[in-house]
């Protein structure tokens, strides 16, 4: 019979991956294996800790407490195998990384190869998601986030410069509905708005006016939750839309899309490197942030940039 401490790993990876398909592959066993594991782990605590259908796998209350319990104490396990190895010097195991899709394609992405032929034993774990996780719960080793989105409890280190808005709309939608002259005139035009899944929140627009930062909330008829499709939609000429200059630069070099009211654009904080201030730091950790702040420090530094990361 195995041992509770055994049984544990196979909780947590389907109560962190809601799937027992995911957490075998994760694990190397089969989906079987897995659930036997989880059925003689009920057994043991006499509860049923997921709610199962045909299509999900959830946890149920007795389970959600019991994980909020032994995701921490599993995260210490592998911080102590990580001081095991750090003994001899070498970064290694897995290294899971929250952060959204767009700073995944901006910052990491880019520098990947050059990363895993620096540190081979480090399995890194990218999961793009514009929630906010807990690092804790979620078993993340840090985060990736824009500086006005972090916890206050949270050691953040900028991985970049400060980034440029810009607002932009195609030739053919200023030519049918006119182009705004100042960031008080977006109230007469359909701006394409993002939403923050986690929050619910409206992501604020950003100018420079008076020397000073002027944060608007816009109105419109589209709304979504993914850049991507914000962009696509304002190459449909569907509206206005304020976006990082870096995700737009190509279609801009190539008029597909126009920017205006350029006179109120401006650089703002980029994105930060989190992880709780309590938790000790493994070298696999320690590595990737030295790189990141490394890539930083070879990008070119925006010139008119007026706010210091």
């Amino acid at each position: 019979m195995s041992s509770l401490l055994q049984l544990l790993p196979f909780f947590e990876a389907v109560a962190r991956l809601g799937s027992f398909t995911q957490a075998a592959n994760q694990l190397g066993v089969t989906p079987p294996a897995v659930s036997q594991n989880i059925q003689a782990l009920e057994t043991r605590l006499g509860v049923r800790l997921f709610n199962r259908t045909s299509r999900s796998v959830r946890l149920s209350d007795e389970g959600r407490l019991f994980y909020q319990r032994v995701a921490p104490a599993m995260g210490q396990i592998e911080v102590a195998a990580d001081d095991v190895r750090t003994l001899h010097g070498r970064p290694s195991g897995l290294l899971r990384i929250t952060l959204p899709q767009l700073a995944a394609s901006l910052l990491v992405m880019p520098y990947l190869a050059e990363f895993q032929t620096l540190y081979p034993e480090v399995q890194l774990e990218l999961f793009t998601d514009d929630h906010f996780s807990d690092l804790v719960l979620d078993s993340f080793d840090a985060g990736i986030r824009m500086r006005a989105m972090l916890q206050k409890d949270m050691i953040a280190v900028p991985i970049d410069h400060d980034q440029r808005r810009v607002i932009i709309a195609t030739p053919g939608y200023l030519t049918q509905h006119g182009t705004p002259l100042t960031p008080q005139a977006l109230s007469d035009h359909n701006c394409l708005r993002y939403r923050f899944p986690g929050s619910g929140k409206f992501e604020p627009w950003y100018f420079r006016q008076d020397g000073g930062q002027l944060t608007l909330e816009v109105n419109g008829s589209l709304i979504f939750n993914e850049d991507r499709l914000i962009k696509d939609a304002a190459l449909m000429g569907l509206g206005i839309t304020q976006r990082f200059a870096n995700t737009v630069q190509r279609e801009l070099n190539s008029g597909q899309l126009v920017e205006i009211l350029t006179e109120y654009s401006g650089d703002f904080p980029g994105f930060f490197i989190y992880f709780p201030a309590s938790r000790h730091m493994p070298l696999k950790l320690r590595v990737f942030i030295d790189f990141m702040r490394e890539k930083r420090s070879q990008q070119s530094r925006p010139q008119d940039a007026s706010v210091a990361p």
